[in-house]
């Protein structure tokens, strides 16, 4: 038990390290006003969220309140197809709990809380996660599909940023 308790210590301390340093190097990258989305795996889809906003938490809370709109949007029209089946069913229910996640990342912007944050933002895109498989990844020709997959990519995106938000 107790070598349990000690490799789990262990990990714990690494990841918190490996975290910490891959903060500092991105806090480096930013240097003087750079642009935040040079973090992101969907440069393009941020950058035309973020508008040239060069403030990382500004930028931050653009793309979040920007994802909580179109998740709102998407939410409604899961409400009218969810019987239908096909992934929408768990979309619809999915989409409550991101923007739950959405909101308290708001506030954590707020109260520099960057761990919780993170925290917050991992929990969206899980939910985001689980929309884009149900709906087969973003692969399936409706434009249902393609929806799921670009808010997980704005997800991904928003919690990319939030590892440069100062503390």
């Amino acid at each position: 038990m107790s070598t349990n308790l000690h490799l789990a210590t262990a990990v714990i301390l690494l990841l918190l390290t490996a975290s910490q340093s891959g903060v500092a190097m991105a806090q480096r990258v930013m240097g003087g006003g750079r642009d935040p989305c040079s973090v992101s795996d969907f440069k393009v889809l941020c950058r035309s969220v973020v508008k040239g906003q060069k403030n990382v938490n500004a930028a931050t809370e653009v793309s979040i309140r920007e994802l909580m709109k179109r998740t709102i949007k998407a939410k409604e029209a899961a409400k009218i197809s969810r019987k239908s089946g096909g992934g929408l069913k768990t979309c619809y229910s999915n989409y409550d709990s991101a923007l739950e996640n959405l909101q308290k990342a708001l506030k954590n912007i707020k109260q520099n809380d960057g761990f919780s944050l993170n925290i917050n933002l991992s929990a969206s895109l899980t939910d985001f996660d689980t929309c884009n498989d149900a709906m087969g990844g973003g692969t399936a020709s409706n434009v249902f599909a393609k929806s799921t997959s670009t808010l997980h990519e704005m997800a991904d995106n928003c919690l990319a940023l939030s590892t440069l938000v100062k503390q």
